[in-house]
């Protein structure tokens, strides 16, 4: 597929998957419950280590995972990717209910369906054997898939600390329940996920960065997707696409580590093509549902290797740094039991609010900072900005406003909101954040119409549109509309947490009308819309649900 075609099909199928109130998208009508898949893969006859859990060692307060350097490293062994691998996409709790039983993850999923695999690629580290290696979350165990004939390229990977962890996503999971939309949830999770391994990294003094160069292929081959003869009792439908790789350094020298492993991409892959392999992947549903739209996108979004690119100086428009008026009292939680302990909101009480400082200090955190988790995981400028549906918010007035999280975004945003529109800066706003209120009144008909009609997103303090700059974006390449859902997942992510922080929950809303929200803030010509909608508020909690721990006491007492 030519670009300019792969350009319109990625269009098509936005269009294509785009709800509206008289016509949702395409799904499957119905749950299908014989055949919902399994959210663990699992491959058998692959050899397993056994990992610990975060212990009481890994004291860093959430505030200073914001603070560059306040958190020293730990080293790189089985105990700390132990920890590493629990904090970013293990299981928190289990939730049960008449006779069901389902886990939460560190890392969040549309529906709690956790389309996306973790893969690990490391060369020396104590306890942990050179090679590939699948996580399964559902027993805190890595599963080696490859290990090397010899082990010098691997070694060349892990000089100074480093591994690559490794992102696919099995599109089945969510196209399931969602049907065609179901692709852009599965990258709204990558996104979560991205947000979750940074986090955990800082946790242990680590850096982390999302390597821009791999293609998809690329990413297939070091995670070992790509070879058919493993994967040739699964279905197709439940084969993985590769997402992305991420260099995790224990050490200095994050640029270094990520310009080393994309330098020896050539040379990994073709260590991959030797040694030995394990493990046979499991099926995990036994009938399946085609969507050809999945299909389509997937194929006109695929990544080709693209060149490295140097990072900028380190003070090259830099934002400025965090506000020190802003008041932070969440910031001395524990981080591991802040990521333990983030859930989402299933519904929201209508009554409770946030204090004027409390909100600001959530946006600020929606600023990248040079090396400050998590945005410093991406290696480029933002190109998502948050549109504000403000409820309950003390000294905000109710309304609309708009977080430009760059100076750059201004001007085109701008343009493209409703020209009627204030842009005044709100009373009390600190100097460095960027909010503008765009009109004043009660905006919770409009989120809601906007989401579905679900109250969740009325009944919050404040709501989030997170709109993405497409044209721009596009031509740099199709795989970017894969990229801004991504970076709109990980600002998921950061809400959530920063939620958590503050003693309210959020959550993530999959359902909504595209263009109501648009036709109210006057997008026209397509370049700018809104790919995740996002309350934060006061949670109901469900009171008919128990909840367990994450692990039994076999896996608390490994060491």
């Amino acid at each position: 597929m030519a670009g300019d075609g792969r350009r319109e099909a990625v269009l098509r199928y936005h269009g294509r998957s785009t709800h509206h109130p008289g016509r949702y998208a395409r799904g499957p009508g119905f749950l299908d419950w014989a055949n919902q898949p399994d959210p663990f893969r699992t491959y058998a006859g692959a050899p397993i280590v056994e990992l610990p859990l975060a212990g009481e060692e890994l004291a860093a307060a959430w505030g200073d995972l914001h603070r560059p350097g306040a958190v020293p490293p730990r080293p790189l062994d089985r105990a700390s990717l132990g920890a590493f691998l629990e904090l970013a996409l293990g299981i928190t709790a289990w939730k049960e209910h008449g006779g069901a039983r389902w886990a939460l993850r560190a890392n969040p999923s549309s529906g709690n369906l956790h389309p996306t695999e973790g893969y690990l690629l490391v060369g020396a580290a104590d306890g942990i054997s050179p090679g590939l290696h699948h996580y399964l979350s559902r027993d805190h165990v890595l599963e080696q898939r490859w290990a090397p004939a010899a082990t010098a390229t691997l070694a060349r990977l892990s000089s100074r600390g480093a591994f690559v962890l490794g992102l696919a996503s099995i599109h089945w999971r969510e196209a399931w329940k969602y049907g065609e939309r179901a692709f852009r949830y599965c990258q709204h999770d990558v996104g979560h996920a991205l947000g979750a391994v940074r986090d955990a990294a800082a946790v242990l003094g680590w850096s982390a960065r999302l390597l821009e160069a791999p293609g998809d292929d690329d990413v297939s081959a070091l995670l070992g997707l790509d070879r058919g003869s493993d994967f040739a009792a699964v279905d197709p439908a439940e084969r993985e696409h590769p997402d992305a790789l991420v260099v995790v350094t224990s050490g200095a020298g994050i640029d270094q580590a990520a310009r080393r492993v994309e330098g020896a991409l050539d040379l990994l892959r073709e260590a991959l093509g030797g040694g030995s392999r394990a493990g046979t992947p499991n099926a995990l549903s036994p009938d399946h549902v085609e969507w050809p739209a999945i299909v389509d996108v997937t194929t006109a979004t695929a990544k080709p290797r693209t060149p490295s690119r140097d990072p900028p100086p380190p003070d090259a428009d830099a934002p400025p740094p965090p506000t020190p008026s802003v008041e932070r009292p969440g910031d001395a939680r524990l981080a591991v039991r802040l990521i333990r302990a983030r859930r989402s909101a299933v519904a929201m009480d209508g009554a409770t609010g946030l204090t004027a400082s409390a909100f600001f200090a959530m946006l600020d955190r929606l600023i990248p900072r040079p090396g400050v988790p998590p945005w410093d995981v991406l290696p480029w400028a933002p190109r998502v900005h948050p549109v504000l549906f403000v409820h309950r918010v003390d000294g905000v007035a109710p309304g609309l406003y708009v977080l430009e999280r760059s100076p750059d975004a201004h001007a085109a945003l701008r343009e493209a909101l409703r020209p009627s529109f204030a842009w005044r800066r709100p009373a009390g706003c600190p100097e460095g954040l960027r909010l503008f209120q765009l009109e004043e009144g009660d905006a919770r008909p409009l989120a809601r119409s906007a989401s579905c009609h679900q109250e969740i997103a009325s009944d919050s303090a404040f709501a989030a549109a997170m709109l993405a700059d497409l044209g721009p974006a596009l031509d740099g390449g199709p795989w970017w509309y894969r990229r801004l859902h991504w970076e709109a997942g990980l600002l998921g992510q950061v809400l959530y947490l920063e939620a958590e922080a503050a003693g309210v929950r959020a959550t993530g809303i999959g359902c909504f009308f595209d263009d109501v929200g648009h036709d109210t803030l006057g997008l026209a010509g397509g370049r700018f819309r809104d790919l995740y909608p996002f309350p934060v508020g006061g949670a109901v909690e469900d009171r008919r649900l128990t909840t367990r721990s994450g692990y039994g006491d076999a896996v608390t007492r490994r060491a």
